[in-house]
């Protein structure tokens, strides 16, 4: 019975080596919203600028995209690979009366921080040998820590960065937009490819400029600042943040 059990055991704790989730994401590069359905199944049943699937299996899946713009509708379909635990971006482009799909990129999935606990200390005895080698002795350096972790405090989540842009969606003027997502990351801190989702709720790129700036301090992966540059149609407002980004680190 053991030996049975073991390779069942060795097979159990190799699945999630070999096996790890991906993620899948669509943006409109010219803001339109749009329908998502993969391998046949509806994934946004109302109409957005921006999906993400998270957990998927790796492989090959069919993408049904329906695109809703000023000049119509756009249908299309396309199989894409997802490989093994990569997150996927793509892009939602329409041309004359086609749509189709353009990858961006491919981001290795990072695995959650290891939390390192300190060991509790080792219970002493007392015995003649207590002296020996006193001097020779090193007392243990406590781990440090990067001083930049603390830019990841209070960290936006996947359900509070939904309810803000619901609630910027609720609001027609940019101002009033401009002022939720303040409040939103100004107790906390963000995630680049978060905060490219919030700045897509503006109607204008003077206000997304804005925005990029306050929220820069706020980023907990300031190395990935660049992901928000796609928002932006102009070069001289990503070419402004990009000497923003520069001076403040």
């Amino acid at each position: 019975m053991k030996k049975l059990l073991l390779p069942f055991l060795l097979v159990l704790l190799a699945l999630p080596v070999i096996s790890q989730a991906s993620v899948l994401t669509f943006s409109a590069e010219r803001g339109e919203v749009f329908y998502i359905k993969l391998n046949g199944k509806t994934i946004n049943h109302r109409a957005s600028n921006y999906v993400r699937i998270n957990h998927l299996q790796p492989g090959r899946h069919l993408v049904e995209v329906s695109v809703r713009s000023r000049r119509g509708v756009y249908q299309m379909g396309q199989r894409v690979l997802v490989p093994n635990g990569v997150e996927a971006n793509y892009g939602v482009r329409t041309r004359g009366r086609r749509a189709y799909l353009h990858l961006i990129r491919e981001i290795r999935v990072v695995p959650p921080p290891v939390v390192v606990t300190p060991a509790p200390p080792l219970p002493r005895y007392d015995d003649r040998y207590e002296d020996y080698g006193r001097d020779n002795r090193r007392e243990p350096q406590l781990p440090r820590y990067d001083e930049e972790s603390n830019n990841c405090r209070n960290l936006l989540t996947a359900q509070e960065l939904d309810r803000v842009i619901q609630a910027m969606n609720s609001r027609e003027f940019d101002n009033t937009k401009l002022a939720i997502a303040r409040e939103a990351v100004r107790s906390g801190s963000i995630m680049a490819e978060d905060l490219r989702r919030l700045l897509q709720q503006f109607e204008y790129e003077s206000n997304q400029v804005d925005f990029a700036k306050f929220a820069y301090d706020y980023l907990c992966d300031r190395d990935h600042f660049y992901y928000v540059y796609d928002v932006f149609r102009f070069d001289s407002n990503v070419e402004e943040l990009e000497r923003y980004s520069n001076s403040r680190r």
